[in-house]
């Protein structure tokens, strides 16, 4: 069977491999294992030319039963959206690609990574379906865009169960991937760095025999390997360069090798005739795989074949004839840059202008840029048109090129340095700072400004360092402000001030920043939206989550009717639902941010929304979407590296761990956190969730203590008579921290600070939904402490028989904490009958144990075998046998979604769902979906 080689693979023809047996048993291995049904990752790294390119040829060439998707990074397309994954995607056929709009070049522009990875996740199992394995080669990916770069580390992170082998290919000098490679390969099971060094002696007498078909003396091929060091592309030019009789002569030993590379480049163009000459320096100005014809146009030269003979025979160029138009090449950067420095000025300059007018619009700009030779205004303004173009479609880092090349071409000071601090505003815009962090020094040489001021404090933001930021920013946004012609410096500088001023919990401030933000006008509609959702945040922190709905009015009602520039604003109203404890109303508006963000919509709160669906879910007792959405944000948070972490998806994923006695996983999650806490100087949005976190694994394990320690950092406390009263700093999950305080005080024997605590809650919550179970329970346990039985069981009992079972079933772990405690205490008192104890007993044992809330559950048995009834039927053990994300296609297939959809919804491809799936029927002793319910339906005593 013929490897499909669905992307622009180079076939690399008259190239002679040679030796690397090591490194092609380590990847070989990888394909016996992808084969095999697990996902792989391949990094292979070593200098220029070392020859990577090559070996990955030859993997790809082996793959005969794999799909290969093949993509290669530009240093002219770094900073277009997408680019590789567009290459990746661009000869996958057609009728296979349709259904996922994402990935294509247009679909790209907007959206979010995980939305993008998502559907190529989804085509990933369409081929694997259709095709068998699948191999991803992205050849010089430190020259990858930004874009491509998070959505393939979305998808490798969501490649569980896939016959998938990604190899990545990188110099081992290059800045741009060495912490992002470093972090991926950490961050994966099945990861293998291979490093390519030079070749042996035997294989350098190798490559001389295959190409020159001459045996080399024993003392030359250690001198050519000691001045090359078994460098492959410097190896092959000195060979090159060389007369064959000379090399035959015993004598050649005490021939002087080059100095370097490009002197020996160097020396071979002064070998070649004239028309090869200048074919290869327009392939060289080009940059790119072109038709020969169009080279040779730009070049100037009537026949284009035979000028390309000798540059072939030589080894610089490589030629595709059997493909449309006979493309060519140079064939290694380093030979096109020891070329492109040979050319003089003025024949440079005017390859440039002949190639912009051959070439399209996009590279068009690149070759104009290049054969300007001195300070262009005329152009210069052209540029800064095409980036506030770019820039108004959210393509900020090709924007930021085209600022950067007009201030390189303006003449005038005051112009380069708005444009040269335009270009880094828009760089930062993409939140990866490493591109405009290398033109600091020119931005603090620009005179004192607003935008100056912006920039430098968006780098300070961006490097942790958020007090110097601050300064920076707040100066910037005075200044902005006072000035009508500065608008959208201050809207820049506000956006990022505010979310600084929120992650301290300063809601006031943030809140401040915002509205005068607003007041500014003219704000496109997504700017708009993330301003309106900062403002309703603030009022958040500051007044509560009734004061954030209010500034959220002007929404639909209905989350379905919501527009897409919209959305951050939606999210930020699922929020304040879910902190008045409004579950329906926050799952309904957060489970939409989601589907739309998986649509392509873009959220900017995409992460931070998802974590709080995962905690609404678990309120609800979806614990299975609860685990699958935490891990989803998780995902979506390690791909985009966000600079302020995912610690609200921390506390989701700690939720359901601790529920289900999971406490080495809970715990090293909330280590994590602590962790995350420090690393940025505990800030509230962190100490927030670690705090919590903690204190619902203390929860768990019934240690009343621990849950108080874990508390502290979120209490303030104030002397009320003889006992302290607490109260809590942060208005987010107000009622949430406030009952753990409670439970806490009521479990230590602290009765009046606790009935105090308890006495703020109920003054705050009114009196609906899950939280409506959780007064009641605390309520009732305070009255039992006071040693108030009578009161305990009266709360207990109106509290039980008030609330349906629908409500129950909204809330069934909250339920069953209530229905425990009133079973316990009528046992304790001997209020009711042995037989009406049993029954809340069993009914609190049957919720505990579809949510497989393992602690609880053990409680519950332990209080029913004190009173000598036996347990009633747990979930079948073979249901327990289950994994989280078993467990969670299995819910997803029960409710009637296809493969495909349950793909969709988790981030991953068919394949896995399948597999799961697969694991699912063997563990459960069944062989369909139909049989499915039945089978996870607890068993009733």
């Amino acid at each position: 069977m013929a490897s499909s080689m669905a992307g622009s693979v180079p076939h690399g023809y008259g190239e002679v491999f040679v030796g690397r047996i090591r490194e092609s048993d380590k990847l070989a291995a990888c394909a016996v294992r992808v084969r095999d049904g697990e996902a792989w990752l391949a990094v292979l790294e070593g200098e220029a030319g070392i020859g990577k390119s090559a070996l990955a040829r030859r993997l790809a060439a082996s793959l005969e039963d794999f799909t290969v998707l093949w993509a290669t990074g530009d240093p002219s397309e770094t900073d277009l959206p997408g680019g590789v994954i567009n290459q990746l995607i661009r000869r996958v056929d057609r009728n296979l690609a349709a259904p996922f709009p994402l990935l294509a070049r247009e679909g790209t522009v907007g959206a979010s990574p995980n939305a993008i990875g998502g559907q190529l996740l989804l085509l990933l199992g369409v081929l694997q379906e259709s095709r068998g394995p699948v191999a991803i080669v992205v050849d010089d990916v430190h020259w990858a865009d930004s874009l491509s770069m998070q959505v393939l580390g979305f998808v490798l992170r969501r490649l569980w169960a896939d016959r998938v082998l990604t190899v990545l290919l990188t110099r081992s000098e290059a800045e741009s991937t060495v912490g992002t490679l470093d972090r991926l390969v950490r961050s994966l099971e099945r990861a293998v760095r291979v490093e390519i060094g030079g070749l042996g002696e035997d294989d350098v007498a190798q490559m001389a025999r295959r190409l020159l078909d001459v045996r080399l003396a024993p003392g030359l091929v250690e001198r050519l390997h000691g001045y090359t060091k078994g460098h492959p592309l410097y190896l092959r030019t000195v060979l090159a360069e060389v007369p064959v009789e000379t090399l035959r002569d015993e004598a050649a030993e005490r021939w002087p090798a080059p100095r370097t590379l490009r002197v020996s480049i160097k020396t071979l163009l002064d070998q070649l005739p004239s028309d090869s000459v200048a074919l290869l320096d327009a392939m060289a100005v080009l940059a790119a795989r072109l038709p020969l014809a169009t080279v040779a146009q730009v070049a100037g030269i009537p026949d284009p074949a035979k000028a390309l003979g000798p540059a072939l025979n030589v080894g610089l160029a490589q030629w595709w004839p059997v493909e449309s138009q006979s493309p060519v090449a140079l064939v290694h950067a380093l030979q096109r840059d020891a070329v492109y420095d040979a050319i003089d000025p003025e024949r440079r300059r005017a390859l440039h202008l002949a190639a912009a007018d051959v070439v399209g619009a996009g590279a068009a700009w690149a070759h104009r840029v290049a054969g300007a030779v001195s300070a262009d205004p005329e152009l210069a303004v052209e540029l800064e048109q095409s980036g506030m173009a770019e820039a108004a479609i959210g393509r900020n880092a090709l924007a930021a090129t085209r600022f950067q090349w007009a201030a390189e071409l303006s003449d005038q000071r005051a112009d380069r340095e708005r444009r040269l601090l335009t270009a880094c505003a828009q760089s930062l815009l993409t939140m990866q700072p490493v591109t405009a962090a290398k033109l600091r020094p020119q931005v603090e040489d620009c005179a004192p400004g607003a935008l100056r001021s912006c920039v430098l404090g968006v780098m300070e933001m961006l490097s942790g360092r958020f007090p110097a930021a601050e300064a920076r920013l707040s100066e910037a946004w005075q200044e902005a402000l006072a000035d009508p012609e500065s608008g959208w410096v201050a809207v820049l500088a506000g956006t990022f001030l505010a979310a600084i001023m929120i992650r301290a919990g300063r809601g006031a401030e943030t809140a401040d920043v915002a509205a005068r933000t607003l007041a500014i006008g003219d704000l496109d509609p997504a700017t708009t939206d993330l301003t309106r959702t900062m403002l309703a945040t603030g009022r958040m922190w500051d007044q509560g989550p009734r004061a954030g709905l209010r500034h959220l009015e002007y929404l639909p009602t209905k989350a379905t009717e919501v527009t897409n520039d919209q959305l951050d604003s939606l999210a930020a109203r699922g929020v304040c639902n879910l902190f008045l404890a409004k579950i329906p109303a926050a799952r309904a508006d957060l489970a939409a941010v989601a589907l739309r963000d998986r649509q392509g919509a873009g959220s900017k709160l995409s992460h931070l929304s998802l974590a709080q669906l995962a905690v609404a879910e678990y309120v609800s007792g979806d614990w299975n979407a609860s685990a699958s959405a935490a891990d989803r944000a998780q995902a979506i948070a390690a791909a985009q590296d966000h600079v302020f972490g995912d610690a609200a998806a921390g506390f989701a994923v700690v939720c359901v761990l601790a529920g289900r006695g999971q406490w080495d996983a809970a715990l090293a999650q909330v280590d994590t956190l602590d962790r995350m806490n420090q690393a940025f100087g505990s800030p509230a949005v962190e100490t927030m969730f670690w705090a919590l976190a903690g204190a619902t694994l203390a929860q768990a394990q019934a240690d009343h203590a621990a849950m108080l320690r874990c508390l502290e950092p979120l209490l303030d406390r104030a002397t009320d008579g003889v006992d302290e009263r607490m109260r809590l700093r942060y208005k987010p999950f107000w009622l949430w921290q406030q009952s753990l305080l409670v439970e806490a005080l009521t479990g230590i024997g602290r009765l009046t600070a606790a009935a105090a605590a308890l006495e703020d809650l109920t003054s705050e919550h009114d009196g609906t939904g899950y939280m409506r179970l959780v007064v009641a329970r605390l309520s009732g346990q305070l009255a039992e402490a006071q040693d108030r039985p009578r009161d305990a069981l009266a709360n207990y009992e109106r509290a039980v028989v008030e609330t349906s079972d629908a409500d129950g079933d909204a809330a069934p772990f909250f339920r069953a904490m209530l229905e425990h405690s009133y079973g316990r205490l009528l046992v304790a008192t001997g209020s009711g009958s042995r037989r009406e104890a049993a029954r809340w007993f069993r009914s609190a044992h049957d919720r505990f144990s579809a949510l497989r809330a393992a602690p609880f559950l053990e409680r519950c048995d332990a209080d029913l075998a004190a009173i000598g009834l036996t347990a009633p039927g747990r979930t079948s053990s073979r249901v327990l046998a289950l994994t989280e994300r078993e467990l969670s296609v299995a819910y997803l297939i029960m409710d009637g979604r296809t493969n495909q959809e349950a793909a969709a919804e988790f981030y991953v491809s068919q394949k896995t769902v399948e597999y799961h799936l697969s694991n699912i029927y063997a563990k459960l002793g069944i062989s369909s979906r139909r049989q499915l319910g039945e089978a996870l339906r607890p068993r009733q005593s």
